[in-house]
């Protein structure tokens, strides 16, 4: 699994310190890039209408996607009119940008959208989403064409071209919290960029967190934000979709049963322990890089060992369902694990009107 061999590369104390040099350069060039557009030598872009930027300091799963559809979630209960505005990240269309909703029906495929984004319309079906490199772009679309009155950037605490009015910041529970810059570590940016953020959310809070490294993420946050809200939330178990469209599956049907699981994620692991919780037996894990695009060699595969391992079912995540492309015989085979988001206390909240105008 590339994730682990990545794991256990930065653990090597030789390989670390040999990445260090890349990783002060990597360093440097997004200093460079801050400053630049800290200065006004590059310019930054101001949508009209708010933004909601959800991302965060590392490489990896840290729960940006649900924790995205939680907050367009509950701001669309609140009347609102939301565009998510993603990258699209390994999408197939060339084209500039890929209208995937239009907060009434889907409108792409999963190939021409990337796979959060087309997910991301089918959990919210009353929101635009809108694929494409150009951000700054699409917002006007966003705001133009479809009259939203609120942009959720997901991914977006890197893309500083784009002005944002609440920069929600996701630390991930189990992080080292002195962790070196990719490619010696996972980081991005360093901690000190928390300094950016209006909202902090720590992901992944087990049920009895160490009181010990809680204190350390609270000293982060007052060092580098102190102004900055802190949530706290971990991700459960919400429904088993079937692909073929059926009714859900419940979780008692599931459990003490043999699967063959497959996932394409940045963290497999965490997956494989959803599984557990839930009693399934996983006979065979199957993973894959992140986005990853399944040949038909590899599907193939998946059916031969499905029938040769006993296994009953075929479990994914919500991101891969939409990303495999089975035969008719084998949908009814497949259900997809979806997470919700649990919050620990509050959500993070956001006051409105913010009003935004003109480019900066």
């Amino acid at each position: 699994m590339a994730e682990d061999l990545y794991s256990k590369i930065i653990a090597n104390p030789v390989a670390k310190t040999l990445l260090l040099p890349p990783s002060f350069v990597y360093g440097g060039i997004g200093f460079v890039r801050m400053k630049a557009y800290a200065e006004g030598l590059m310019t930054r872009v101001r949508p009209r209408v708010p933004v909601i930027s959800v991302g965060n300091l590392s490489v990896g799963g840290t729960g940006k996607t649900p924790v995205t559809i939680d907050i367009t979630r509950r701001l669309t209960a609140d009347g609102k009119k939301i565009a998510i505005l993603s990258r699209g990240y390994k999408r197939k269309s060339t084209d500039e940008y890929t209208v995937v909703s239009n907060g009434e029906q889907i409108l792409s495929s999963c190939a021409e959208a990337g796979d959060e984004p087309f997910m991301m319309a089918q959990a919210l079906p009353q929101t635009v989403v809108i694929s494409g490199k150009d951000r700054s772009s699409t917002s006007a679309i966003a705001s133009d064409t479809f009259n939203c009155d609120l942009i959720v950037l997901d991914d977006g605490f890197q893309h500083l071209k784009l002005r944002r009015d609440f920069d929600v910041v996701l630390l991930d529970y189990s992080e080292t919290l002195d962790d070196a810059l990719v490619p010696a570590g996972r980081l991005r940016e360093p901690f000190s960029a928390l300094g950016r953020a209006t909202h902090i959310v720590i992901s992944k809070v087990p049920p009895y967190p160490d009181p010990q490294r809680m204190r350390r993420f609270q000293e982060l946050a007052e060092k580098y934000a102190p102004r900055a809200q802190v949530s706290m939330c971990r991700f459960r178990p919400a429904s088993l979709r079937r692909m073929d469209g059926r009714d859900d599956m419940s979780f008692s049907q599931i459990s003490g049963q043999k699967v063959v699981a497959v996932c394409g994620i940045a963290r497999p692991s965490a997956f494989a322990d959803s599984l557990s919780q839930l009693g399934v037996e996983v006979v065979s894990l199957h993973a894959f890089p992140d986005h990853h695009w399944f040949s038909e060699g590899e599907l193939n595969n998946l059916k031969s060992v499905l029938q040769k391992s006993g296994a009953t079912l075929i479990v994914t995540t919500e991101k891969d369902l939409v990303r495999l492309d089975l035969p008719v015989e084998l949908k009814e085979k497949v259900v997809a694990l979806a997470m919700e988001t649990e919050w620990i206390g509050s959500p993070p909240e956001f006051k409105f009107p913010v009003i935004s105008t003109g480019n900066e």
